[in-house]
């Protein structure tokens, strides 16, 4: 016990330390809708707000509660963040115990040995170090999913059913607070149904056990959120799943999460060897090289090969066979990591499968190796994990500042805080963490963004009625000029989406709201002594900037040309369920061309100097998908494969 306790010190300290030289975390999740979806809770805007943080307005908000009640109570950000690192630390001790029972035949010190190297190399991550001490769900609800694996791997005699009972609790736990991890809870059962030592009926029922305690979970974590939205848009999961349950306040399609996923079976082998590259966008936003798991297919691949060889020849099996504890433990390793590639291949979606791959590297290790050759083979590429991330990797996700009193450092003026209004958004990231700064009878709605919003949306009619004479736009775009106007190429921007709702900027009627971070006090000013060097932002790039809007009409000739452009638009979709796979959008302008986003597919259909385009929001390459005419008797011939089957990523 005392080795796995000083293991839970020091993963504590090493978390904690790291979060305060990291920075303040500022991700693009956090401004957009981290904050938001938590205070929408407390305060029931379901109603009040229509997509204030776009789709992400919908979430279950609980997981966000705990970091929204300590930032809104001012607590003092390095507080914060030692506290969740302090908590997303529990992962390295999970780990510790796992691999503890992995290399249970081993004298103590091998056991410590392996285990401290199965630890090491599960949170040997850029992914998992990027969101310690930070908003996101993702290391946070990785220890539930760890403490359930740990519970099931080998449980003693007579209490398989008790210990299903409460992994179903926890998986169940991480599947209610993020949608996603319910793909893991169900990779789990096949845990459940591989308990040692026990009868066919004996599994049975600590299936029904796992299942009741999941089903618990999520009752009591994700009900409520459930119902709600069930009866405010007749869908309980809105706007996801929207071709099934078709709520009238969104399109009828379907929401994937395919930025990272593999497009066929070649792509998802080829997979490992694309998360050792340092670029950004491979498997996640930020670059974060991964050697692990092409070692891990290396190794599986010659455990798989060994054995084959010495069946085929009457020979014992080398080293100890995958049985017990470790065997399920690499079939729900397995499992999760066909299942995150299957829909998401998203890093930090994928947590639970990053960290089990520690254990999961160590044991095969030690299968092939002798013990001495297998630590040193496990230390090289360890060291080589932490060299190549040191290297390449940027501590924080999106934007890293510097330690100050408050999270959130914005300056709202009185006005602001006085004169409640209809704020209509039309920026991709919504900056929705501004929402409690500002009047609480206030309507906030995204009209363009991840999702553009169609015209005469009944729910925003309604609010604008509501704040009749009270409407005013906000972003970060809007930035002004020694005259208090912002430029006027940026008004102009913001008006071609405002003019489609029947508004327009009013650059009279103006006034911004700073992001003054206060970092005089002795905390601040410690922390602020180890922090990295390339910490802190420039208050412009969060300023945020509040315009009145008043009527505006649109030139008859450009609805005219929307028109034309819409039915081309909707003659493409049609043509290439390959591409678009029923996916539709609102069709917008954008300067002199058009485009219609699609969220679902992470891409836009474009005009472009006469040809149209598909444009990857996160890659530099288009694909070319002609000209106007070629559509007008059918696909164009070059384009027929693509339309059948999709375009390759």
């Amino acid at each position: 016990m005392a080795p796995a306790v000083a293991v839970w010190g020091v993963a504590a300290s090493l978390c904690a330390l790291w979060t305060l030289i990291a920075g303040k975390d500022l991700n693009w999740d956090l401004l957009h809708y981290h904050v938001y979806i938590a205070h929408a809770a407390v305060a029931g805007r379901l109603a009040q707000d229509f997509f204030a943080a776009s789709a992400q307005s919908y979430l279950n908000p609980l997981g966000y509660l705990p970091f929204y009640a300590l930032v809104s109570s001012n607590v003092h950000s390095v507080v914060v963040s030692a506290l969740f690192a302090v908590v997303h630390s529990l992962n390295i001790g999970l780990l510790y115990l796992i691999a503890q029972q992995l290399f249970a035949h081993h004298g103590a010190r091998d056991r410590a040995i392996f285990s401290l190297l199965a630890a090491a190399l599960g949170v040997a991550s850029a992914v998992f170090w990027a969101t310690v001490g930070t908003s996101f769900l993702d290391p946070l609800l990785s220890i539930p999913m760890l403490a359930g694996t740990l519970l099931l791997l080998d449980p003693p005699p007579g209490r398989a059913s008790s210990r299903a009972w409460w992994a179903g609790l926890l998986f169940g736990a991480a599947a209610a607070l993020k949608y996603s991890n319910a793909l893991f809870a169900l990779a789990a059962c096949a845990l459940v149904a591989m308990l040692p030592a026990a009868s066919a009926a004996a599994r049975g029922r600590a299936l029904l056990a796992y299942a009741a305690g999941g089903a618990l979970s999520v009752g009591a974590l994700a009900g409520p959120s459930l119902a709600l939205l069930y009866t405010e848009f007749g869908n309980p999961v809105f706007p996801l799943f929207n071709l099934w349950f078709r709520a009238p306040d969104f399109p009828p399609i379907n929401i994937g999460a395919e930025r990272f996923a593999p497009t066929d079976a070649l792509e998802a082998l080829a997979f490992p060897i694309r998360m050792l590259t340092p670029e950004s966008m491979t498997y996640a936003e930020i670059s974060a090289p991964d050697l692990r798991f092409a070692a891990l297919a290396v190794l599986a691949a010659a455990a798989a090969l060994s054995s084959l060889l010495a069946r085929s020849a009457g020979r014992p099996v080398p080293g100890r066979a995958l049985a017990g504890a470790d065997g399920r433990l690499l079939v729900l390793l397995a499992l999760s990591y066909l299942a995150w590639l299957a829909t998401s291949g998203n890093g930090r979606y994928g947590m639970f499968v990053l960290l089990l791959a520690g254990p999961g590297l160590a044991r095969l290790a030690e299968r092939l190796l002798p013990p001495a050759p297998a630590r040193g083979v496990l230390l090289v590429l360890l060291t080589a994990q932490i060299v190549a991330c040191a290297l390449i990797s940027p501590t924080r996700w999106f934007i890293v500042d510097r330690w100050s009193e408050r999270w959130l450092a914005y300056a709202v003026p009185e006005r602001a805080r006085a004169e409640p209004a209809l704020y209509l958004t039309v920026e991709t990231q919504t900056m929705s963490a501004i929402v409690p700064f500002l009047h609480p009878d206030s309507s906030f709605v995204n009209l363009r963004g991840q999702h553009s919003l169609e015209l005469g949306t009944h729910r925003v009619t309604r609010l604008a009625a509501r704040h009749s004479g009270r409407v005013r736009t906000l972003g970060r775009a809007l930035r002004l000029q020694r005259d208090g106007r912002p430029r006027a190429e940026f008004v102009d921007l913001y008006d071609a989406t405002l003019l489609r709702y029947g508004y327009r900027v009013d650059p009279e009627d103006c006034y911004a709201i700073p992001w003054r971070p206060r970092r005089a006090d002795a905390l601040s000013e410690f922390a602020n002594l180890v922090v990295i060097e390339d910490a802190g932002v420039r208050p412009a790039q969060l300023a945020l900037v509040s315009c009145a809007l008043r009527p505006g009409t649109r030139d008859p000739r450009e609805l005219a040309e929307e028109k034309r452009i819409s039915a081309l638009f909707d003659r493409v979709e049609r043509l290439c369920p390959g591409i678009f796979r029923g996916q539709t959008a609102v069709t917008e302008r954008i300067g002199n061309e058009w485009s219609r986003s699609y969220a679902g597919l992470e891409a836009s259909l474009e005009t472009r100097g006469g040809a149209l385009a598909l444009a990857p929001y996160f890659k530099l390459r288009h694909a070319y998908l002609g000209k106007p005419d070629d559509w007008a008797h059918g696909v164009p011939p070059q384009l027929e494969e693509a339309c059948r089957r999709g375009l390759p990523k």
